[in-house]
């Protein structure tokens, strides 16, 4: 019978147990070891050719809604957040949507905006930027919570009825420390 070889089988589990540690479900806003992200800055054009940077809203609570004229559940997702911003906004709650269609679809955007009295501000992301940071996978609908130190709270990915409920839920969590 032959002796295994030692330093082989810590390499082996060493590997596994590397490979392993991503396997945990870490929220796409959180570092390992429960640090949270911070957002940082950014800039993007909103519908009427004006840039607006993530630091122009200063220390509110900040809902990203991602979001493509394609997406189905995104046209339901919306005007339920617009109603959350219609609430919450007098105490410090921003909705900012960032919309992922690439140029040649702004059109559709503007009419989309139009047709649904979107208010919030709608930014374009024609070249994904932004919304590659925070979801690379271009999952849709996608919003990122941030609080008022632009520390990213929570994500919530697609959408469901009743989801709704939920985001005010944090919102208001945030909005009452």
């Amino acid at each position: 019978m032959t002796t295994p070889n030692r330093p082989l089988l810590l390499s082996i589990l060493l590997g596994v147990l590397l490979i392993c540690s991503g396997c945990a479900s870490t929220p796409k806003g959180a570092k390992p070891g429960g640090e949270t992200k911070v957002v940082g800055d950014f800039t993007l054009r909103d519908l009427k050719g004006s840039r607006v940077s993530f630091r122009d809203f200063g220390d509110k609570v900040v809902l990203l809604a991602f979001w493509a004229t394609w997406c189905v559940p995104c046209h339901t997702e919306l005007p339920q957040l617009q109603e959350i911003w219609e609430r919450y906004r007098e105490r410090g709650f921003e909705l900012v949507s960032i919309n992922v269609d690439p140029a040649d679809n702004e059109s559709e955007v503007r009419q989309l905006a139009r047709r649904y009295k979107y208010r919030f501000p709608v930014l374009m992301d024609q070249e994904t930027e932004v919304s590659n940071r925070f979801n690379p996978t271009m999952d849709l609908p996608y919003s990122v919570l941030v609080d008022r130190r632009g520390r990213i709270s929570s994500v919530h990915q697609g959408y469901r009825i009743g989801d709704e409920e939920t985001i005010e839920n944090k919102i208001k969590n945030l909005l009452n420390p």
